[in-house]
């Protein structure tokens, strides 16, 4: 469904740029709403599928480990290379992530230098919140690529060590940096979610939003439709907004 939504949306863009992009606007954000939303539900069923699997490699591991039966042992050590799946999903979405803050940091440095003294106070805050966000990010992309690496590596050493040359202590230093990452970004997430960010104070959204005020009221008027003779203005406007 996202596949064949994505092309529906592509096909939008493209008869809406035949008209300097002045129609549609309104369909192609809810294509695209519908497109992301699809796309995370494809996602969490691999992540879902992903963690059944490493599941019963856990099992079977505790089970070879009771009875002692190497092939059992062989088994679930090649199906917990399943869990490389999931850090790979995992560094793809920090990685989108990470550009999306990047961008943002950018955005409100550029919005900064144009500010007065009130809106560059509040910009700047938002910036901070940002930046620890974007660090935070880091920190697990980092924690998912080592986990990424340290796994199938540690099988190459268990079960191909005599026909391929490989070091032995490499992926235990990658396990335990990724373990390592994975509780600073934790503490780090405390950190932001309950220190830098409770402490923002409630009037920064005025102030963020008059910096923006020349994009929000550009938005405002591409995804603005011809009043019609049903709904009152109001209704009409209401609509509008919650597309901008």
């Amino acid at each position: 469904i996202s596949t064949r939504t994505l092309s529906i949306i592509q096909h939008t863009r493209h008869l809406s740029s035949m008209h300097d992009s002045k129609v549609l606007c309104r369909e192609i954000r809810d294509l695209d709403g519908l497109y992301w939303a699809t796309r995370e539900s494809d996602i969490a069923s691999l992540v879902f599928m992903n963690g059944c699997v490493v599941f019963i490699a856990s099992f079977l591991i505790v089970i070879a480990f009771v009875v002692r039966n190497e092939v059992l042992s062989d088994l679930a050590t090649f199906l917990a290379l399943a869990s490389v799946f999931g850090a790979i999903l995992a560094m793809f979405h920090l990685w989108r992530k990470f550009v999306i803050l990047v961008k943002l940091i950018l955005t409100l440095t550029d919005k900064v230098r144009s500010a007065n003294t009130d809106e560059r106070f509040c910009i700047f805050k938002i910036r901070q919140v940002a930046f620890a966000q974007s660090m935070l990010t880091l920190t697990l992309l980092l924690s998912a690529a080592a986990s990424a690496v340290a796994l199938p590596w540690s099988v190459a050493n268990k079960e191909f060590s005599e026909s391929i040359s490989v070091i032995d202590q490499v992926p235990f230093f990658l396990a335990f940096a990724s373990v390592c990452g994975a509780a600073l970004a934790t503490i780090m997430f405390f950190v932001v979610e309950f220190v830098v960010r409770y402490k923002l104070p409630p009037t920064l959204g005025e102030f963020v939003c008059e910096s923006f005020r020349s994009e929000i009221e550009d938005m405002y008027a591409i995804l603005s439709v011809p009043p019609n003779n049903i709904d009152t203005k109001q209704v009409q406007e209401r609509e509008t907004w919650e597309y901008v």
